[in-house]
């Protein structure tokens, strides 16, 4: 049950989590922040692809929570930040108009 859950509840909770976390950097706290926070979330996903790329033969029961983690939780996380941060950098611009 619990893998149900995650499966369902970890990917909203990344968009939304990475939506707000990429507005209020690109909004109020800057570029140079919001790059901080893209390229940390790179930085993980980038983990989880080498942990992905370790498992050998006979151990695909062990990839199934790095893989849950980056398509779940990082990539949804990276997207929306993206996306947020952009969001914030134009009404950061509209507002010093």
């Amino acid at each position: 049950m619990t893998d149900v859950a995650t499966l369902i509840y970890l990917p909203l909770a990344a968009l939304a989590l990475g939506a707000v976390a990429g507005f209020v950097s690109g909004r109020w706290l800057g570029l140079r922040s919001l790059l901080v926070l893209i390229g940390l979330t790179s930085a993980a996903a980038l983990v989880l692809i080498v942990i992905l790329a370790t498992i050998g033969e006979g151990e695909e029961k062990q990839a199934f929570a790095p893989f849950v983690w980056l398509t779940g939780g990082v990539l949804p996380f990276l997207f929306t930040a993206v996306m947020g941060g952009v969001g914030g950098r134009s009404l950061a611009a509209r507002a010093d108009a």
